[in-house]
């Protein structure tokens, strides 16, 4: 653990782990909301990585538990886009520098002030990966004014991924060909990063570029784990195109593997 340092109303102390240091920070919630906005602050150094929410055969997804549940009903981590990494073992989706997870909170009734136990659960990666998990005691604060933590816990949720079609890029599928995604995009496709998660936490292999026309791209999406042959599952497609994040969710259907 590093040495205590000071810190701001909404935010945890600083957890060390290997490769990086940990916190909590929580945005103050408005009287009478059931939400609490906050982020996972993971300030990696340099050579080290994280995973996505999709991380790979082998890898860890990021996680936050809370203990006490008659306080939180539920939980939710958002993502930024990541990068595909290379390593040994082959590509994962994560992240190779600092980033910041929102998350939501929602609370059994109206959040009042108070210290909620949270446990945060991920891997950072090197020449190997480490489990890293932390005990926080996370505040919930009522908002009397602007903070530093508001501004950090709303800048981390701007900058999430958006929707495509208010970008101008276009996203479908075609349930008769299977295992298939069609993104048309202003542009070419060295400028596409693309990427494929399962609304129920089902893995896919990085997308495979078939064809790009006339700003038209098709990548057929593999999943790691065979479904049965024809199976229907809702997919959340994120990507990057140029500066532009956006995410959307669309059905594929796949074939059984030979």
């Amino acid at each position: 653990m590093i040495a205590a340092s000071p810190v701001t109303a909404g935010e945890t102390r600083w957890f060390e782990t290997d490769g990086g240091n940990v916190r909590i920070v929580t945005e103050p919630y408005t009287r009478g909301a059931d939400i609490v906005r906050g982020i996972i602050d993971i300030d990696l150094l340099p050579g080290w990585k994280t995973y996505w929410r999709d991380p790979g055969s082998g890898g860890i997804p990021p996680s936050i538990q809370v203990n006490n549940m008659a306080v939180v009903r539920s939980t939710h981590i958002d993502f930024p886009v990541p990068n595909w990494i290379s390593s040994k073992y082959g590509s994962f989706a994560g992240y190779d520098e600092p980033v910041q997870l929102p998350f939501t909170l929602r609370t059994n009734g109206p959040a009042t002030e108070q210290n909620i136990e949270a446990r945060v659960f991920i891997g950072i990666c090197k020449d190997i990966c480490i489990p890293a998990f932390t005990d926080f005691k996370v505040p919930l604060i009522e908002a009397n004014g602007s903070s530093i933590s508001a501004l950090v816990v709303a800048n981390a949720f701007d900058t999430l991924p958006k929707a495509p079609e208010t970008m101008g890029i276009s996203i479908s599928t075609d349930l008769q060909a299977n295992q298939v995604l069609k993104v048309s995009v202003d542009g070419t496709e060295k400028d596409l990063a693309l990427f494929v998660s399962g609304q129920q936490g089902e893995q896919f292999a990085r997308p495979k570029l078939i064809s790009s026309d006339s700003g038209t791209s098709i990548f057929e999406v593999g999943p790691t784990n065979g479904f049965d042959h024809g199976q229907e599952v809702d997919v959340i497609v994120t990507g990057r195109f140029g500066q532009n994040a956006f995410e959307t969710m669309v059905p594929l259907r796949f074939n059984a593997p030979e």
